[in-house]
């Protein structure tokens, strides 16, 4: 094992043990962001893989430039918030709890939500005449099952899902329609996972726990283990059914994995994290021409029909300079490509200042909706080694029926005398403990 390998897993496990200090944020965006890269970066130097090479410096130093500078941007919003109080998490909780819901609105919304799903569903699965699940093996891919307006609609899930685990969290009584509400969650879950999509499935996961997280005592590190667990099991599920049934052996063999073939069922979950960043350093080297927020701007471009027209034309291939089956280049790929190095630094530093900026706003003045939006953060943070999700248009969506759900269901806060809400304590140390 390498020492760049060493230092990654003892951050990591610096990172872990952090923790366990009394106050220490879980969450916090340097925790997560700091936790997930250098996990990545330690499992990718192993070099498990023959399609794994020994990286030059450029391809070093582009990839910490990237990390470097959305680090910095939560430094620079961590010390424009030095000073300010913090809200202690149990105080944060009990506020949380205090917010005020329209329940009747809210169930109405997740109904209504829901018989969009099902109606999307229904109208692709009658267009194409299949379900990805049934096709794999074959030469139809998941990605084919779409139809233009209902293909976005279809993508209601995540915030389906979130919005009833916020109802059954905020609303007291009404159990008739909570397990109508859960009812109906399971189903959309289940007839979701017959698409072979994740994203929107772990989105909601992330956002969930996120917000159990905040408003509740339910998360402890034995509970958010199998949570992540889960997840991760989750994601290997889909990508091994994406492969077509192929048995764990086959797998191995043509990833040309070095470790012993007993040890072949952990060739994908370790394939699908260090191809990312492989596939980063290969391209930065032979990339000669940038696309100019073409994939930045990934919505703005399809939704105005350009998409097609200018690839063709510009002949932009999206998975340039692979050399396995797996297509992703980490969410830094996206700035070098469109930017080059000024996109690397400027993107990922605006990026960390914002998440950092939102951070410190929610643990100020906590609000459900400034949890939820942080939630996405989280989940955008979780991702990156993988993808930039931002610019695609089902996360679009998803933000803007997570905005408009919440502008119409949640109530202004109490007035004085009509609840308590404890005095809010500063952290200790002016809230230092929360950069990391």
């Amino acid at each position: 094992m390498s020492w760049v390998s060493w230092i990654s897993f003892a951050i990591c496990c610096g990172i872990v043990l952090a923790t366990f200090r009394r106050e220490a944020d879980l969450l916090s965006p340097a925790r997560v962001f700091g936790f997930i890269w250098c996990l990545a970066v330690g499992l990718t130097e192993l070099k498990l893989s023959r399609f794994q090479n020994e990286w030059n410096s450029l391809s070093w130093s582009l990839l910490l430039i990237g990390i470097a500078a959305f680090l910095i941007g939560i430094l620079i919003a961590h010390v424009l918030n030095l000073g300010k109080k913090l809200v202690p998490l149990g105080t944060m909780r009990v506020i949380l709890r205090e917010e005020r819901i329209n329940e009747d609105r809210l169930f109405k919304i997740i109904w209504l939500s829901f018989v969009v799903y099902a109606v999307s569903y229904v109208v692709i699965f009658l267009v194409k005449g299949f379900l990805p699940i049934f096709a794999v093996g074959t030469k139809t891919s998941r990605v084919d099952f779409y139809v233009f307006g209902f293909g976005v609609l279809i993508n209601s899930t995540a915030y389906i899902i979130f919005f009833t685990l916020l109802y059954h969290l905020l609303v007291p009584a009404c159990k008739v329609r909570k397990r109508i509400l859960t009812i109906l969650t399971l189903i959309a879950v289940g007839s979701y996972a017959l698409l072979l999509q994740r994203f929107q499935i772990i989105m909601a996961a992330i956002m969930c726990f996120t917000l159990l997280y905040y408003a509740t005592h339910r998360i402890r590190l034995k509970t958010a283990l199998p949570l992540f667990a889960a997840v991760a099991g989750f994601f290997y599920w889909i990508a091994t059914l994406r492969l077509g049934s192929l048995l764990a052996t086959y797998t191995y063999y043509s990833a040309r994995m070095k470790f012993p073939i007993a040890y072949a069922l952990l060739t994908e979950p370790y394939m699908y994290v260090v191809m990312n960043l492989e596939n980063f350093a290969r391209s930065v080297n032979r990339l000669e021409h940038f696309t100019y927020g073409y994939f930045s701007f990934d919505s703005i471009v399809s939704m105005t029909g350009i998409e097609k027209w200018a690839g063709e034309y510009f002949s932009i291939d999206r998975y340039p300079f692979l050399v396995s089956g797996y297509n992703t280049y980490t969410a830094f790929w996206v700035f070098y490509r469109d930017f080059g190095v000024i996109g690397l630094v400027v993107i990922p530093l605006m990026l960390g200042f914002g998440i950092g900026l939102l951070y410190y706003r929610m643990r100020t003045d906590p609000t459900i909706k400034r949890v939820t939006a942080y939630g996405v953060m989280v989940f955008v943070m979780f991702v990156s080694f993988f993808v930039f999700p931002m610019p695609f248009l089902w996360f679009e969506y998803n933000m803007l029926a997570l905005y408009l759900i919440l502008r119409w269901t949640m109530m202004p806060p109490k007035t004085n005398g009509e609840s308590f809400v404890p005095a809010l304590q500063p952290e200790a140390g002016n809230g230092s403990r929360s950069l990391g």
